[in-house]
């Protein structure tokens, strides 16, 4: 690996590397709740399917997704109607999200979260 290369991977890095990500918790809002679902986005390392997984804002999840050491996957979340169908809704769009983020039905153990009949 030529020197140039190595200084470009290696900047490129540190900025992601010194970067403290910090969590977000959705509040939907009642709007969020006519429509009857929420987007929710998720980032882990790439290299490691044991690292943590992240959930994040939009922003922050658009600027980690240009990054070469995370991935990302964003789902939509029903949070509105019969629990059955939620359920099962959020069900299919963690197995969904799984193709990407292979552990994250782990951070995703309650199909009901921010569910409102």
């Amino acid at each position: 690996m030529s020197i140039d290369r190595y200084n470009k991977i290696s900047n490129n890095s540190s900025e992601y590397n010194n970067t403290k990500i910090r969590t977000h918790i959705p509040t939907p809002k009642e709007i969020e709740y006519k429509v009857g679902y929420i987007t929710r986005y998720f980032i882990q390392k790439v290299n490691d399917e044991h690292s943590s997984i992240y959930e994040v804002n939009e922003g922050v999840y658009i600027k980690f997704l240009t990054s070469s050491f995370y991935r990302g996957v964003s789902l939509d979340w029903r949070i509105k109607g019969n629990p059955v169908d939620v359920k099962k809704s959020n069900s299919a769009s963690v197995q969904i999200a799984s193709k990407t983020i292979p552990r994250i039905q782990l951070y995703l153990p309650n199909l009901l979260q921010f569910h409102k009949k």
